[in-house]
């Protein structure tokens, strides 16, 4: 009985090995991708660590003051957002300028090249 108890586990670790072997690696998305994911992971675990932090206890005097650094931390975060919106703004604004800058030497390129013919 137990060799085949013995025979039995190793079917089914052999089966479960072969089940593990056979699914395809995980995706592995764009650098950025994998950034976002982690960035959005880590608020949501800042969020419920600041939610966490500020239930009510015994002293409702540690609670208004736990709240009210919560409510800083938040105003922080949404500052530093505000900045980097800003920041990415200027960016396309950059990105929209030199794309309007190829695209006027491209077509002076090509005027000058008809005009060579």
């Amino acid at each position: 009985m137990s060799t085949l108890f013995r025979h039995f586990a190793v079917v089914i670790a052999a089966l479960a090995a072969s089940v593990a072997l056979a699914q395809p690696p995980p995706q592995r998305g764009t650098l950025e991708e994998r950034v976002a994911a982690l960035e959005a992971g880590l608020a949501s675990l800042d969020t419920r660590f600041g939610l966490e932090r500020t239930r009510p206890g015994e002293d409702a005097g540690q609670t208004e003051v736990a709240l009210a650094g919560r409510v800083q931390a938040l105003e922080r975060s949404i500052e530093r957002l505000a900045i980097d919106v800003q920041r990415a703004q200027r960016a396309a604004d950059d990105a929209a300028r030199a794309a309007g800058a190829a695209q006027r030497d491209a077509e002076r390129a090509m005027r000058e090249a008809t005009l060579r013919r």
